[in-house]
């Protein structure tokens, strides 16, 4: 199966970026809650009720139907009061096995349910993992979160079968969600590689970079294809995404060069001519000056 062609969509199949369901929550009464910092990315939507998230210097009041990102190895607290001492995570939900939601009892007061998931995010999707903010909020009412409400109720329906098959749906469906959340970022985002995507001249050039990366690309190139001047679309490009336009196709390259150096029978050679360089000499110079290693070391590591 041959990658896709717009970025977002090849950077996660490329990087096998896959979500998982987590355990949810349901609690009731005044309660908080510290979540450690682990290498995956980890989303959670209210689905009822209201609580504090406490994560990467924000301090911010949720209610049904917002949704909100955790980077990689970002610790989070979420609470009722965050004034409480929080309790662990792992002391919540050890005690759940395999139910769908970790049950807290804090006493009297408001009833609050979330459903959460996890994705890993391989070197592969560098790029992605970069553009992240420590933490976004997703309000309800933003055509993401209305499309991942949309999704939970089917995610719901199905936790609650036993048809074959209702483990791989509700993964399935946990993938749509991180995706969904993914594509409404630059709603939210002025800068970072996902609203460089949505921009309307710079996201011309991104595509062009992905759809062809073995294309021989001049600055001008890639300007011309932003619709911008040379000088315009480099300093745009810069500040947006993090690097400059031909140092992002040099990562790109090598991370398309990793994916096809890891598939049986492939030359390096073959990968060389695929990406655009002129000899193996060349290619392994690229590939050593971003990996650290050559592509035969790759292959053999």
């Amino acid at each position: 199966m041959s990658a896709p062609d717009d970025p977002l969509s090849q950077v996660l199949f490329l990087s096998e970026a896959r979500a998982a369901v987590s355990t949810g929550l349901e609690a009731h009464g005044h309660w908080a809650i510290s979540v450690p910092p682990t290498h995956l990315l980890k989303c959670n939507a209210v689905r009822r009720g209201e609580c504090w998230l406490d994560a990467g210097g924000t301090q911010v009041l949720l209610r049904a139907g917002d949704c909100f990102l955790v980077a990689p190895d970002q610790a989070f607290v979420l609470a009722t009061d965050l004034s409480l001492p929080p309790v662990p995570a792992e002391h919540v939900f050890a005690a759940c096995g395999s139910m769908p939601f970790a049950r807290l009892d804090a006493g009297a007061g408001g009833e609050f349910r979330c459903i959460g998931g996890r994705m890993e995010l391989p070197d592969a999707a560098e790029v992605l993992t970069t553009a992240l903010p420590p933490v976004a909020i997703l309000r309800a009412g933003n055509q993401a979160t209305s499309r991942v409400g949309w999704l939970l109720d089917r995610f719901e329906e199905e936790s609650r079968q036993t048809a074959p098959g209702s483990a791989a749906v509700a993964a399935a469906l946990m993938q749509l969600v991180f995706i969904e959340l993914l594509r409404g970022l630059p709603d939210i985002q002025a800068s970072g590689w996902l609203a460089a995507l949505a921009d309307p001249r710079l996201g011309l050039a991104l595509q062009a970079i992905h759809r062809h990366p073995g294309k021989p690309w001049r600055l001008s190139d890639l300007a011309e294809a932003a619709h911008m001047s040379r000088s315009r679309f480099a300093r745009r490009f810069h500040d947006m995404v993090g690097r400059p336009p031909m140092d992002y196709l040099l990562h790109w390259r090598m991370a398309l060069a990793r994916r096809q150096l890891a598939r049986p029978g492939v030359t390096v050679a073959e990968v060389a001519e695929t990406l655009g360089y002129s000899s193996e000499s060349a290619f392994g110079s690229a590939y050593r000056r971003v990996t650290g290693n050559t592509p035969r070391g790759q292959r053999t590591s």
